[in-house]
């Protein structure tokens, strides 16, 4: 089965090749560096492309995400890995699939790709062939004219259990639910910065902190986990923040009303309803928090005469209604402020 290669929507620049660091016979899948790769705690396998040695091609990671397998260097990168560990064992029909691959992906960019090996940016010698020579590199790491292959098979293979001998950089250091502690604190501002999280910066890897990394992963092309580590970190340091305009850093619930929020007018609305049904007691809250309804005077006379005509226990269930709703109505509120003042709505 013939493969033709499409270029994913996430920015890409650079190639690179890999080997799997065994020459094993069952190792030789895609299926056990996934196997391996999670067992390391990853979401799955790092490699987009896999070629046997019998030049057989297997899809790996999704090439619409980054993968994990340089340290530092995985955004704006695709990863071919070839299996093998000693130079002599490599084949021909693995160099034929990987000249034909990386011709396709050099096409797809119009001719501006580079390639390179992971010996470039780590302290390896993976892969232990000599790449350049096998792809016909210039000097700036651009394709030459190198010999396409006609064809190439694509396959997948079921999972094989196993230990392999490929050494990948971990995580050194990862957040996740349940997670505590200055890192996650400086986490938080980062994502917030980018206008990702919103509320108190607490230090507590809880629901929002979650939230928040699961959606700047969506948004970076990472495999959205809800875990904070090295691909995730590395992605974040080239994102550019959220622009957002002084007037939309000042909101505030009147003044989303004022500009014709529909939602800060119905928490308005629902506010002083809640107020009107409770009480004049719970005015005096809402007033409190939102700045967005009057002081009301009287209030203690108010709340007599709602017990007086409803009784103490009628009286008491109209009350905490009303503050409920007007207590709700505020939480509604302020998540709109908190959005407006992120950038993350218009």
């Amino acid at each position: 089965m013939s493969y033709t290669f499409k270029k994913p929507a996430r920015p890409v620049t650079r190639v690179f090749v890999h080997c799997s660091a065994s020459d094993n016979p069952a190792h030789d899948n895609v299926a056990t560096m996934d196997a391996w790769h999670k067992a390391r705690g990853w979401s799955g396998v790092g490699y987009h492309f896999f070629i046997r040695k019998d030049g057989t091609l297997e899809m790996g990671r999704d090439l619409e995400k980054i993968p994990a397998a340089q340290e530092g260097n995985n955004v704006g990168t695709i990863a071919i890995c070839l299996h093998g560990l000693l130079e002599e064992k490599f084949t021909e029909e693995q160099f034929k699939t990987l000249r034909s691959l990386c011709r396709q992906i050099n096409k797809a960019y119009r001719n501006i790709m580079t390639f390179h090996g992971h010996c470039e940016v780590a302290n390896k010698t993976c892969p232990v062939i000599d790449y350049r020579k096998v792809l016909g590199l210039d000097p700036k790491a651009h394709l030459n004219d190198i010999t396409m292959a006609a064809d190439y098979q694509v396959a997948t293979v079921p999972p094989l259990d196993g230990e392999g001998l490929e050494v990948l950089e971990s995580n050194v250091v990862s957040m996740t639910l349940g997670s505590k502690g200055e890192l996650v604190k400086l986490l938080q501002q980062s994502l917030a910065k980018l206008g990702y999280f919103a509320g108190a910066l607490d230090g507590d890897f809880g629901a929002r902190t979650r939230s928040a990394v699961l959606a700047f992963q969506a948004d970076n092309h990472l495999i959205a986990d809800g875990i904070f580590g090295a691909l995730s970190r590395e992605a974040m340091t080239v994102a550019k923040p959220r622009a957002v305009a002084p007037q939309r850093a000042m909101a505030s619930l009147a003044s989303l009303s004022a500009g014709g929020s529909r939602i800060a007018s119905a928490s308005i609305a629902n506010a002083v309803v809640g107020t009107l049904v409770g009480g004049g007691g719970a005015i005096a809250v809402i007033d409190q928090l939102t700045g967005a309804v009057s002081q009301i005077t009287g209030q203690s006379n108010a709340i007599q005469k709602l017990f007086a005509d409803h009784g103490l226990i009628g009286g008491g269930v109209i009350l905490v209604a009303g503050i409920f709703i007007a207590w709700q109505s505020w939480r509604a509120g302020q998540a709109r402020v908190e959005d407006q003042r992120t950038g993350k709505t218009a």
